[in-house]
């Protein structure tokens, strides 16, 4: 099992209106790297889309635990099967912090060569979600 997190991140939010985003999964397009998606299709609860020159990506909303946690799995045809956890944590009435947790299951050879974009993409999907509240 592959484990990546990304960094933590300070929101100037609350959990809740951090989570209230993150829930809905049409607002993922906001915190990828526009430059590199194709093909998107969003829902509340799902969405897919490919990364330019690496493979299709399907996700959907498992559960939550409202503020604290949305639980984001692999849906459709992936290169492999994956969890994400969105977390979010109060720090003081106006201030989150968040940071996003990923397992797949990888071979090695396919997690040598993702891991350090993955670790990647998914700071500048927190940094993305940072910037939202900024």
């Amino acid at each position: 099992m592959t484990h990546i997190e990304s960094d933590k991140v300070t929101i100037k939010t609350t959990p809740k209106e951090a989570f209230d985003f993150v829930l809905n999964m049409n607002n993922i397009l906001e915190l990828l790297p526009q430059e590199k998606v194709e093909n998107w299709k969003g829902g509340e609860d799902s969405c897919s889309f490919t990364i330019k020159g690496l493979a299709g990506i399907g996700m959907k909303r498992e559960s939550s635990e409202e503020p604290v946690k949305i639980t984001i799995v692999s849906h459709g045809k992936n290169p492999f099967d994956f969890t994400m956890n969105v977390l979010i944590r109060e720090l003081t009435e106006n201030e989150s912090e968040a940071l996003l947790e990923f397992d797949a299951n990888m071979n090695m050879m396919i997690e040598m060569m993702a891991k350090g974009p993955l670790t990647n993409l998914f700071n500048i999907m927190v940094n993305k979600l940072q910037e939202k509240f900024s």
